[in-house]
């Protein structure tokens, strides 16, 4: 029994032992051993990006291939000041019309050779009962139409005008101010009615309500064959070389702010004048940016026209001015100025005179 003690003993103190050389050794090893490496971040789920397509090259880049950028072009200069003296027809045109009467226009114009637009002023209704009594007969023609264009009326004027427009339908009224310094306002007004209602009448005769027409004569030179198929083109009484009255005093007083030069550009007398259908636009869209004329037949049939490269023919037919009431210079002219209520049915009985022989 004393053997078998010493030896249990001796096994336990040498499984102690080995115990800890075991654990010396295990520490040894823990440090000497490398560190672990570093945990990595867990990443994080995002939703996905919106997808954005990018901007397309500049065209000069798509056209050269080349990484070269073209000089930023200079600044265009500002134009100098205007004078504020100086008005602009824009400035003091106003469009649209109160009465428009597009019926009196059918189909834009498409069946017509003629529209006469008469421009009156509000208190010339007699003036007008002439003409419808007359020359105006012949707008009961299919291919010929005739209406009256007057400024706005002044408030103690609007009953009678409203009386004669339910009559007759015949009253074009524009929203600028009816006066003789707005004349050319009036001819605007008569161009926008055309080119908005009637774009499609091949001519335009403008006239004022005291000149007899002598419509079948017109209707003739109009379709003439070196003029049916004229464009860019005025017809009347043209006036070279006329100098601006500086005088206040004058009824045709131009001052220098609204025309500066010195000689007025050819242009056709405003009692009656021809335009072919094909200017109105041009003549229109022009008027805005030019200085206030007052003069209508200057600024319209001069000043545009000569800008815009529209030709003006004198024509002799266009007397615009009183005649000798024969018969025969009746028959032979387009346009007599001039004429008073009464004088209007003895001009339209010559016309009508089929007694008197004419020479050719």
């Amino acid at each position: 029994m004393g053997v078998l003690g010493a030896a249990g003993g001796m096994r336990r103190a040498h499984a102690a032992a080995l115990t800890a050389l075991a654990a010396l050794l295990l520490l040894l090893l823990a440090r000497h051993a490398p560190a672990p490496p570093p945990r990595r971040p867990r990443p994080l789920h995002l939703p996905p990006a919106p997808h954005v397509t990018p901007p397309a090259a500049p065209a000069a880049s798509l056209a050269h291939n080349t990484t070269t950028h073209a000089p930023t072009p200079a600044p265009t200069p500002a134009p100098p000041p205007r004078d504020p003296r100086i008005i602009l027809t824009r400035d003091v045109y106003v469009a649209g019309h109160e009465r428009p009467h597009p019926e009196l226009c059918p189909a834009l114009g498409a069946r017509l050779q003629l529209l006469v637009l008469v421009t009156s002023a509000p208190s010339h209704a007699s003036a007008r009962d002439a003409v419808r009594l007359t020359w105006g007969h012949y707008a009961s023609r299919s291919d010929v139409a005739l209406a009256f264009v007057l400024g706005a009326p002044p408030a103690a004027l609007r009953p009678a005008i409203d009386a004669e427009d339910s009559l007759y339908g015949d009253l074009i009224v524009g929203r600028s101010i009816d006066s003789y310094s707005n004349l050319t306002l009036k001819t605007l007004s008569m161009l926008e009615w055309a080119d908005t209602y009637c774009p499609r009448a091949p001519r335009l005769l403008k006239t004022d309500d005291d000149m007899f027409i002598n419509v079948p004569r017109l209707l003739k030179f109009a379709t003439a064959p070196n003029r049916v198929n004229a464009t860019k083109t005025i017809w009347g009484k043209v006036v070279k070389k006329s100098l601006p009255k500086r005088t206040t005093k004058s009824k045709y007083y131009v001052s220098p702010l609204q025309f500066p030069g010195k000689v007025f550009p050819d242009f056709a007398t405003g009692p009656a004048y021809l335009v072919s259908g094909d200017a109105i636009r041009t003549l229109l869209g022009a008027a805005g940016g030019e200085r206030y004329l007052r003069l209508e037949d200057v600024f319209v049939t001069g000043v545009l026209a000569a800008r815009l490269k529209i030709s003006r023919v004198h024509s002799a037919e266009f007397y615009n001015r009183k005649v000798a009431p024969h018969p025969c210079a009746v028959q032979r002219g387009i346009a007599i100025h001039m004429v008073r209520y009464h004088e209007q049915f003895d001009l339209w009985r010559k016309l009508l005179d089929g007694k008197t022989k004419c020479a050719s």
